[in-house]
């Protein structure tokens, strides 16, 4: 195996540097806050329905999407008028019927995740890793998010008692497809990464898991995430493989 011969002082230099995104990132997030607004439909009976209108047929129907998840179509002949609000609460208060907890409500729209983690090979105990990761995609509603990602990993490879020591850094770009369970504010979310790594191990790249995702507003949550990696490569035209356990945390906003 081929190596360069570095250590993990090098992730010195890209903490500033994550640190630096996740600044940007809150800064970019908060001022977002600030712009969010929700459709109001006041009904000509004194009723007013709080959510986003999907579609509008002018002299004849509104079909509004609730702030708790349902779809109202009214006719046009019952509207009195209709307008837009902030929304000054991003956490909005509803329970069910039987008392469900509160749930967390998020807009359709762009959704960004910054992640920090580590891995280890279910084989070899001398090899693990330590990564970042950058994803950026679409939330097409409360339970479905597609993306793509890029990410920085090193590879670091042991031997307790002998000088043998050598590293790898490598570069995943995949795909991400989640799939969140519920419409809470904690929730677990399904998640599957595929690509390709370039580097120097060029290869396959594979990493399902599950998550459990903690919403703090609309758009600003934080998960643990536990999965499983596939990393292929190839090696004097041998085709090998890393994999192992994963255990990463970010946030999202």
């Amino acid at each position: 195996m081929t190596a360069h011969k570095m250590t993990f002082d090098t992730f010195r230099y890209h903490k500033a540097f994550l640190l630096g995104l996740i600044f940007i990132a809150l800064s970019w997030s908060t001022c977002c806050f600030a712009q969010d607004y929700r459709d109001v439909v006041f009904l000509k009976n004194g009723s007013v329905i709080k959510g986003f209108y999907k579609e509008l047929y002018p002299g004849d129907s509104l079909r509004m999407e609730t702030i708790d998840g349902g779809i109202l179509v009214c006719a046009m002949k019952d509207v009195e008028r209709i307008a837009k609000e902030r929304t000054s609460l991003y956490v909005v208060n509803i329970q069910d019927s039987i008392g469900l907890p509160k749930r967390i409500w998020r807009p359709a729209g762009y959704k960004g995740f910054l992640e920090y983690g580590w891995d280890t090979n279910v084989s070899d105990n001398n090899l693990r890793a330590i990564s970042f990761f950058t994803v950026h995609g679409y939330q097409f509603n409360r339970h479905v998010f597609i993306g793509c990602g890029l990410g920085l990993q090193q590879y670091k490879y042991e031997l307790n008692g002998l000088t043998l020591s050598y590293s790898h850094n490598i570069i995943p770009i995949f795909g991400d497809l989640q799939l969140s369970l519920l419409r809470r504010r904690i929730t677990p979310v399904l998640d599957c990464r595929a690509g390709y790594t370039v580097n120097g191990l060029n290869g396959l790249y594979l990493n399902p898991s599950v998550a459990v995702d903690f919403g703090i507003t609309p758009r600003i949550g934080c998960y643990l995430s536990l999965g499983y990696w596939l990393q292929k490569y190839k090696e004097n035209d041998e085709n090998k493989k890393f994999k192992g356990l994963s255990f990463h945390v970010g946030i999202h906003f």
